[in-house]
């Protein structure tokens, strides 16, 4: 059985996830993504998960997130 994440060619990946914000985290943004290289390290991708809330939220906010789909190689319709 072929692995397409795996087989597929490394640049521009893309990882979804959800951000939970505001008091105690009860709110929720939409399904977010963030365009990646597959061979990006886990500290870059999170400073790009980081960086796609605060654009989205407006400003730098307190938020944790769940990674929904990880490194799809292609783009997931929302």
């Amino acid at each position: 059985m072929s692995d397409f994440v795996l087989d597929a060619p490394a640049a521009n990946r893309n990882t979804y996830f959800v951000a939970y914000y505001g008091s105690q985290y009860q709110k929720q943004t939409a399904v977010l993504h963030v365009q990646h290289n597959f061979d990006d390290s886990i500290q870059k991708l999170h400073l790009l998960i980081r960086t796609r809330i605060n654009e989205v939220l407006g400003e730098e906010t307190p938020a944790c997130y769940h990674i929904l789909a990880l490194a799809a190689p292609e783009t997931i319709p929302v």
